[in-house]
């Protein structure tokens, strides 16, 4: 069997390692989502059999997956007659398959068919939901399965940029909710934000509230 040579930018090497977790954040055109596609082909190709699921929190549609952009990096990496295509899936090297899902459509019992999947990468993963994380996490669960994710760094850019207009304008402090969106809490950490409970609460009962004084 040929062994792939795929050059990697730096940045991204430590990734590169087996590991349970890996995850990358940027804008558009930072990479991430081309890395990872082309990591999940590679590693089909490599490890015979492999078994990979391609998640967002909505998909509605296949145009919304990742599919088409790891059918590109089949074709570039010239391993077209190693893959087969189909409309709904890719059949991998040894009797793997690639799947691409939604987890909003996904309950605790359906679930359970991710289950022997060796590689879950999660893209878009600022709009994953907690209880979509909760559902996934124990599923893929075989021996050295891993957990992706790429997300988009927008939302850290737009806090920040609210916070020096708030503080043009003369405001004291900025106060917002997150629901069931990890990755938008983590965010609001990383920005010096802290939880708090208003006198009179405004979104759903399981919503987190977030104060930052600007002063």
């Amino acid at each position: 069997m040929s062994i792939l040579k795929i050059p990697t930018a730096r940045i991204f090497e430590p990734l590169l390692k087996p590991a349970r977790y890996k995850g990358v954040y940027g804008g558009r055109g930072s990479g991430k989502s081309h890395f990872f596609g082309e990591l999940i082909v590679e590693t089909c190709q490599a490890e015979r059999g492999t078994s990979a699921v391609c998640i967002r929190e909505a998909q509605r549609t296949l145009a919304q997956s990742s599919k088409r952009l790891i059918e590109g990096k089949i074709a570039s990496l010239g391993l077209g007659h190693q893959f087969k295509m189909y409309s709904d899936k890719i059949e991998t090297p040894g009797g793997g398959i690639i799947i691409f899902r939604g987890m909003q459509d996904h309950t605790a019992e359906s679930i359970k068919s991710l289950e022997g999947f060796r590689i879950a990468w999660i893209d878009e993963a600022q709009n994953l939901s907690a209880r979509s994380l909760s559902l996934l996490r124990p599923t893929i669960r075989s021996e050295g399965s891993e957990l992706w994710a790429s997300w988009n760094a927008l939302q850290l850019r737009f806090m920040r940029a609210l916070e020096s207009r708030a503080r043009q304008n003369g405001w004291r402090c900025i106060v917002s909710d997150t629901t069931d969106n990890l990755a938008s809490a983590n965010n609001f950490i990383r920005c010096g934000y802290r939880l708090y409970q208003p006198q009179n609460p405004w979104a759903w009962p399981n919503s987190l509230y977030w104060h930052k004084s600007i002063t």
